[in-house]
């Protein structure tokens, strides 16, 4: 595996450097009218309450406020100050503005979808709520080959890139100098250089300390056009948390990709530090290619002020199912990935087997998961025995007596790091993407996935998940308890989680 360069290891530094500086300045001001402090604190209260008054109002979530308001009132002062740099959110940015037109790209692009019926009046509330607000219609003429694992995703993908003839497009969170990347590459220079359209978005975070300048400059060169998504910025700001968490690869117009799966070794157990890595993903052949194609294009002209031409093919007539595409963003009030999950779980009827890396959730969101339990649906949810996140897992870790004493079965993957994000229910419907059980993804990251009705991808999800408990530990009561310490560390860590 290809290391981080010097340069790269240089940046990252003056990165943390220039952040801690800005703290460090933000406490000396406070230090140097120390003998105002007094007047300092009581203006700072007074704003810290209109600034909780503002927050209990916003068309947020609960957690959130209730985050936010705890540092505005325990620590007015710092909270503020906090507040004012982070709590803006990002529709009263440019950037978010400017990203408004994104959702009009898409309703203006993504239609359709009108002689797909439902023979479940439940299953056509979910689809019609997708439609309407994804503006993603359900399609068929569509089949799907279904991945529980990175080295089959990696394989298939190779394949399906040096099949390519007129374009490739990818999105990815993480692109990681390494194996696979390298593979990956040599292939989008080939095609590239044959007049094949390349285009890559990455993540200005989730690849920054992977993807070193030079790498990019050699793509470039290839005739690969290449933009990151949010570059980052060493200064505190709300923008910063907005990141593009999506996993897309659309070839020719006739397949395309999604899941959990980024562009890194250990996604495919080359030097995974974390045991084996279990992943999910998905490729879709056909019809519900041309939505992952529109989410992408439409993410492109923001990233590179470029025009972009999308035109609907037309597909072969075939029924193996209804697929859904979905995308969601940070830029309205609308949580799409959440509430998508909530509907499945709400209206199972005989089980929902749930599988996430992450398990970060509101009483919202927990509420619909231990009412379903409570009522007699066979609740599952598969977590990392071993996880890549220690503080992050203490979180998942406090909601585990409330889950059991409810009815959830709750289980640990003891091979490795589990980072499949699963949803099916009934045998009939399931959605695989890119979507975490965390407040990151519902409410501040771009993401993307697909909900299947009745189809082969419902087949592969539950038999993913089936085969996953093999290799699980179940939670049980005896497991939940612990010491007064750590339930008091895990609240603490709970009550702030929506802010991180």
């Amino acid at each position: 595996m290809k290391k981080v360069d010097e340069k790269q290891t240089n940046r990252l530094i003056a990165t943390a450097l220039n952040i801690l500086l800005q703290l460090v300045i933000i406490c000396l001001i406070l230090l140097y009218f120390n003998e105002l402090f007094v007047y300092y604190y009581f203006i700072s209260f007074g704003l810290a309450i209109i600034f909780s008054i503002g927050v209990i109002n916003k068309k947020t979530n609960s957690g959130y406020k209730i985050a936010w308001i705890i540092i505005l009132l325990a620590v007015p002062i710092f909270g503020v100050a906090l507040y004012i740099m982070l709590g803006g959110g990002i529709l009263k940015t440019r950037m978010g503005k400017k990203m408004l037109k994104i959702t009009e790209d898409i309703k203006d692009n993504l239609s359709g979808g009108d002689d797909v019926t439902f023979d479940d009046e439940y299953a056509k509330m979910q689809s019609e709520y997708i439609r309407k607000y994804s503006y993603s219609p359900p399609v068929r003429n569509t089949r799907c080959r279904y991945f529980t694992g990175g080295e089959a995703y990696f394989e298939a993908l190779l394949e399906d890139l040096k099949s390519a003839q007129k374009t490739i497009y990818m999105e990815y969170f993480i692109i990681k100098e390494s194996y696979m990347w390298s593979k990956i590459a040599d292939i989008l220079a080939d095609k590239a250089s044959k007049g094949v359209d390349v285009r890559v978005i990455y993540d200005g975070v989730g690849s920054m300390d992977r993807l070193g300048k030079a790498e990019i400059k050699r793509l470039r060169k290839a005739g690969i056009k290449i933009k990151a998504f949010n570059i980052f910025v060493p200064i505190i700001s709300a923008i910063q948390n907005n990141r593009d968490h999506r996993k897309i690869c659309t070839i020719d117009s006739k397949v395309a990709y999604c899941g959990g799966i980024n562009l890194a070794d250990e996604y495919i157990n080359r030097g995974s530090r974390f045991g084996h890595f279990k992943d999910s993903g998905i490729a879709l052949y056909g019809e519900a290619t041309y939505n992952f194609e529109v989410f992408f294009l439409t993410l492109w002209k923001y990233v590179s002020g470029e025009e972009v031409s999308i035109k609907k093919q037309e597909y072969e007539q075939f029924d193996e199912g209804i697929y859904q595409p979905y995308t969601d963003s940070p830029i309205d009030a609308e949580y799409i990935g959440k509430n998508i999950y909530m509907n499945i779980i709400s209206k199972a009827k005989k089980y929902v087997y749930i599988s996430t890396p992450y398990f970060v959730v509101d009483d919202e969101m927990l509420s619909t998961i231990t009412n379903a339990a409570k009522c007699g649906v066979d609740v599952r949810i598969i977590l990392p025995h071993i996880p890549d996140k220690k503080t992050v897992n203490q979180v998942t870790k406090s909601y585990y007596s409330r889950l059991v004493e409810a009815g959830v079965k709750v289980y640990e993957y003891k091979r490795g790091f589990n980072h499949s994000k699963i949803v099916v229910a009934d045998d009939t419907v399931a959605t695989v993407g890119s979507v975490n059980f965390d407040y990151r993804s519902f409410y501040l990251s771009f993401e993307c996935g697909v909900w299947m009705y009745k189809s082969e991808g419902v087949k592969g999800a539950l038999s993913d998940f089936n085969t996953m408990l093999v290799d699980c530990i179940r939670i049980d009561k005896e497991a939940c308890r612990t010491n007064i310490f750590v339930k008091i560390f895990r609240a603490i860590l709970a009550a702030v989680a929506p802010m991180f």
